[in-house]
């Protein structure tokens, strides 16, 4: 579990609940309530799914996934939430600025997150 609950990971949560207690009580934060949890969708799911791959699938702690995995989160991501749902449900809504912060999760989540953990070359744990 310590591998999961690494520091950005506990902060997407955070935010996650955060957000939502907010709109729950009728104050949502301008600023974060728009499209930091769009943001943050695809960094969480991400490191959710490459965790219990490093455990289950490849036992390899070292494991990434490669920027078109991430990619392709997100792109599957925004076509089932800004595309497919709101076709069925007057609740949900399309938005080019949500698709816009997928894809700007992904390359958080490459360039930033997944890279946090690793080591310098040659530096073993």
């Amino acid at each position: 579990m310590r591998k999961l609950f690494d520091p950005f990971f506990t902060g997407y949560c955070l935010l996650w609940v955060i957000i939502h207690v907010c709109r729950r009580l009728h104050y949502p934060v301008p600023l974060l309530n728009g499209h930091l949890t769009d943001f943050t969708a695809i960094p969480a799911i991400a490191h959710l799914a490459v965790t219990i791959t490093r455990i289950y699938i490849v036992k390899d702690n070292h494991y990434s996934y490669p920027l078109r995995y991430l990619i392709f989160m997100a792109a599957y991501i925004s076509v089932v939430f800004e595309w497919v749902i709101p076709r069925f449900s007057s609740r949900y809504t399309g938005d080019v600025w949500d698709v816009a912060a997928y894809f700007a999760g992904s390359l958080f989540y490459y360039f930033v997150h997944a890279r946090s953990g690793k080591q310098p070359a040659g530096v073993t744990r």
